[in-house]
C-alpha cells in the first residue's frame, strides 16, 4: 500500500483539527497556566513552593484537558464523520471498522500526547531540583506520571469516538468524562464505603470501578516524595492497562460506520 493511502482518515482529521485555533490554544494553555496559576499562591512568603506549584499546575491542566477538550473533539469527530458518510465511504473502500476507529482516535490522541509532553517538559526544566540526586528522582517521577496519564487517556478517547458514531455528541462526551470523574475523584469518596465493606457485592463494585486515581501522582510532585517503587508503578500500570484494554474492546464493539 502506498504512503498516500495509509490511514487517510487520520490525515483528514489531523488536517481538520490543525486548521482550528483551539488545538493550538490548548497547547499554549499548558505553558500559560503553569506560569500564571502558581502566582495566585502566597509564593512571596516561601519562594520554594513556586516550582512544585508550577509542576502541579501543568498536570492539573493536563487532567482538565482530558475532562474537556479531548473528549469533546473525540465525540464530535465520531458523530460528524458518521453523519457525513465518510465512515461508510471508507468502509466501502475496504477499511475495517477497527482501523477507522483507531485512525480517528489517533488524531485526538496526538494532541493528548502533546499536552503530556509539554507538562513533562515544564516539570523537567523550570521545575527541576538543583540537587543532582533529587533531580534524577524527580525526572523518574515525572516520566512515571506521563506514562500512567497516557494509559488512562487512550481508552477514554476511544470510547468518546465510538459513542460518537452510535449516539449523540452529548452522550459521547458525558460518558468518558463521568468515568474519569468516577475513577479520578469520586473513588476516594467511595473507597471507605466499598473497599472497607465486608459485603462481596460492595467489594466487587470497588474492583470493577475505574481506578484512575492510581495515575494521579500530583501529591508526590508537590511534596517531592520521589518516584513510585518499580513494583508499585508496574502494578498500577498493569491495573490501569487491564481496565483500559477492557474499555477499548467495548469501544471497538460500539463503533458504527453506517450513516
Amino acid at each position: 500500500m502506498s504512503a498516500e493511502r495509509r490511514w487517510p482518515l487520520f490525515r483528514v482529521c489531523m488536517a481538520g483539527l490543525g486548521v482550528r485555533g483551539s488545538c493550538w490554544l490548548l497547547l499554549a494553555g499548558v505553558l500559560v497556566f503553569a506560569w500564571a496559576a502558581p502566582l495566585l499562591t502566597p509564593w512571596q512568603e516561601n519562594p520554594q513552593i513556586l516550582q512544585p506549584a508550577r509542576a502541579q499546575a501543568s498536570w492539573l491542566y493536563a487532567w482538565l484537558a482530558l475532562f474537556t477538550w479531548l473528549p469533546f473533539q473525540a465525540s464530535a469527530l465520531g458523530r460528524r464523520l458518521r453523519v457525513h458518510g465518510l465512515l461508510e465511504f471508507h468502509r466501502a473502500r475496504g477499511a475495517s471498522p477497527v482501523s477507522l476507529c483507531l485512525q480517528i482516535s489517533a488524531a485526538v490522541l496526538v494532541w493528548m500526547v502533546f499536552v503530556a509532553l509539554l507538562a513533562t517538559l515544564v516539570c523537567i526544566t523550570v521545575c527541576l531540583p538543583g540537587n543532582p540526586a533529587e533531580a534524577s528522582l524527580w525526572v523518574q517521577l515525572v516520566l512515571q506520571y506521563a506514562a500512567l496519564y497516557t494509559i488512562v487517556g487512550i481508552p477514554l478517547i476511544l470510547l468518546g469516538v465510538s459513542l460518537g458514531t452510535c449516539a449523540g455528541e452529548v452522550i459521547a462526551f458525558v460518558v468518558p468524562v463521568s468515568l474519569l470523574f468516577l475513577g479520578l475523584l469520586a473513588s476516594s469518596w467511595l473507597e471507605p464505603l466499598l473497599a472497607g465493606s465486608s459485603s462481596f457485592l460492595h467489594q466487587g463494585a470497588w474492583i470493577g470501578l475505574p481506578h484512575y486515581h492510581l495515575a494521579d501522582l500530583t501529591p508526590r510532585l508537590v511534596f517531592k516524595m520521589g518516584p513510585l517503587h518499580q513494583d508499585a508503578f508496574w502494578g498500577s500500570a498493569f491495573a490501569l492497562g487491564l481496565q483500559g484494554a477492557a474499555l477499548s474492546l467495548v469501544s471497538l464493539c460500539l463503533f458504527r460506520t453506517r450513516a
